[in-house]
């Protein structure tokens, strides 16, 4: 007993500063680059924060909160038609502290994103069938084809561990996208991404693959097909209307140059983008390859069947950082395809990717992640207003796929810079930034290898650089998703099926309903049976009423003709 009592009062000493206060047990591992006040509002003369003008004035909430529930009842009328078109966007790694720090980035805390104004809202569970935290190839199976798998692994079953070729290629354990059922339905396909297009979420869409690795011959195990072959023969692949992004390196072979200068990767000799212009004219498709901006810029929709784009020999650049006169924005991607797959009456799916959100996570980039999340914000906005009438019968439906580490944290005031540092910390005497990371490469940017945490101070001319690297709590070679919940954002026919909160594959099941697509046993709305009833294409039931017309008024003129 006298033992524990002397080792109980050697560590309250241990823990004691200089000036009496118990400090953090962590204390002998930080740096006390200064004394002083340890917070500011320790200090007398410390003013408290004050409020915008307006918002101190209860009539204001009052006034707001009645506008706000005007709206919300406005917008709650629900649309049960079929959902002729379907655009889904994906944002890669699009948390949702990611989502409240980019409206700060853009300019205020009370900022809406564009489809944060979209009338339901829901939340999506996003773990893989193995593990707790999900990639981007288990997420994107759920919601492109409503069904969950394993981590890694493309368009297949959890009967299929990652990287294993036979079992991929058996037919009962290949899953079905979204865009395949589009396909047999006649509607038009697209895939628009600022990644790779064969990287793991566009893949799902429309490739079958044990590993999402397998992207190009060159890891490829023998009897199965990489990915970006998939994309120029198979069964999907062959038949999209429209396929933009990056990741020329896949389809050229090595010792060859794409028209950017970029070299191949391919093993096999094959030039995958001359064969997919031969397979075109051969099936005598007005189809257009395109390179850079100019190219993809100059296509004019109703001269072309099918368009093919390559900007990159790896993902595309940052938009911030990128060459705008020679790689297209992801705005400018998803207009293009849209224009042209408006064209069929039939409808169209469309998924668009903003993928470099999550690869500015991955490397703790704050500033990038979120300028990226900017960019899918311009994309949404520009689809939506591009609709004009079609509006009533378009499905959009804006999530991510899974989350990051990322945190807001601190008590930053209102209006502070969300990239700069935002509160005090009294243990170690020094500002914190309001971005952190649990996990990441940039530990040792902000910490010493004693464990003693940088001055944030000395960093301040760096803030705002792209590079600029926001702290990581743990050393990590890549930042690693998180496993929270993600947002779920939906307006058009049966938009409301997606509040509450649910399993990510739920998402899938409901793009299918709205849209009237799938099997025979899945689930149909009263609109679905009435237009299956009315034929298999809208031009053929068009025509069969226009015919039905032309007979009626032969009759009538022949009758006529008859009394005379």
């Amino acid at each position: 007993m006298g033992l524990i009592c002397v080792l109980l009062v050697i560590t309250v000493c241990v823990h004691v500063t200089v000036d009496g206060v118990i400090a953090n047990p962590l204390s002998n591992f930080v740096t006390v680059p200064y004394l002083g006040p340890t917070h500011p509002m320790d200090n007398p003369d410390w003013v408290p924060p004050t409020a915008p003008t307006r918002e101190k004035d209860r009539e204001y909430w009052l006034s707001s909160g009645q506008a706000r529930l005007r709206r919300q009842l406005e917008l709650n009328e629900q649309n049960i038609n079929v959902a002729k078109n379907v655009i889904i966007f994906l944002g890669d790694g699009l948390s949702i502290p990611t989502l409240a720090a980019t409206r700060m980035y853009m300019g205020g805390e009370e900022l809406e994103l564009s489809f944060e104004t979209f009338p339901h809202t829901g939340l999506a569970k996003t773990y893989c069938i193995n593990y707790q935290v999900s990639d981007s190839a288990c997420t994107a199976a759920a919601i492109l084809t409503g069904v969950k798998n394993n981590y890694g692994t493309i368009g297949v079953s959890g009967h299929v561990p990652l990287r294993n070729c036979p079992l991929s290629l058996q037919e009962s354990n290949r899953l079905t996208s979204i865009l395949k059922y589009a396909q047999e339905d006649g509607r038009s396909t697209g895939i628009v991404t600022n990644t790779r297009i064969t990287h793991a979420t566009p893949a799902v869409a429309y490739a079958v693959s044990g590993a999402r690795y397998w992207e190009d011959d060159t890891e490829l195990p023998p009897g199965c097909v990489d990915i970006a072959t998939q994309l120029v023969h198979g069964d999907i692949g062959t038949n999209l209307t429209v396929a933009l992004g990056g990741g020329s390196r896949h389809f050229y072979p090595t010792g060859t140059l794409d028209r950017n200068g970029e070299p191949g990767r391919r093993t096999d000799g094959r030039n995958l983008v001359d064969e997919w212009i031969n397979d075109a004219v051969a099936r005598e498709l007005r189809a257009q390859f395109v390179h850079d901006r100019t190219g993809l810029m100059a296509i004019q929709p109703e001269l072309v069947d099918r368009l093919f784009g390559l900007f990159s020999g790896n993902h595309m650049s940052y938009r911030m950082l990128a060459d705008a006169q020679r790689e297209p924005s992801l705005q400018e991607m998803t207009i293009k395809a849209l224009e042209i797959l408006r064209r069929n009456d039939r409808g169209y799916v469309l998924l668009v990717e903003g993928g470099r959100i999550d690869h500015a996570h991955h490397d703790n980039l704050a500033k990038l992640a979120l300028d990226e999340t900017v960019e899918l914000h311009r994309a949404v906005e520009s689809a939506v207003r591009q609709l004009d009438e079609s509006v009533q019968e378009t499905l959009v439906l804006v999530t991510a796929d899974h989350s990051h580490t990322f945190t807001i944290g601190g008590y930053p005031v209102r209006g502070n810079d969300i990239l700069s540092t935002g509160d005090f910390s009294r243990f170690d005497r020094m500002p914190f930034f309001t971005l952190a990371y649990a996990n990441g490469p940039s530990y040792a940017d902000h910490f010493y290898e004693n464990g003693g945490r940088r001055n944030p101070d000395d960093m301040r001319d760096r803030f705002h650089d792209p590079d600029f690297t926001y702290p990581a709590a743990v050393p990590y070679e890549d930042e690693t998703h998180g496993g929270d919940d993600v947002a779920v954002f939906a307006k058009g026919p049966w938009a409301h099926i997606f509040s509450g909160l649910y399993e990510q594959h739920v998402i899938g099941h409901g793009l299918l309903f709205a849209a009237c697509l799938g099997p025979d046993t899945f689930h149909q709305s009263d609109a679905c049976r009435e237009r299956l009833r009315g034929g298999t294409a809208t031009p053929i039931r068009g025509l069969a009423q226009l015919l039905a017309m032309l007979m009626v008024i032969v009759y009538i003129r022949t009758k006529t003709l008859l009394l005379v």
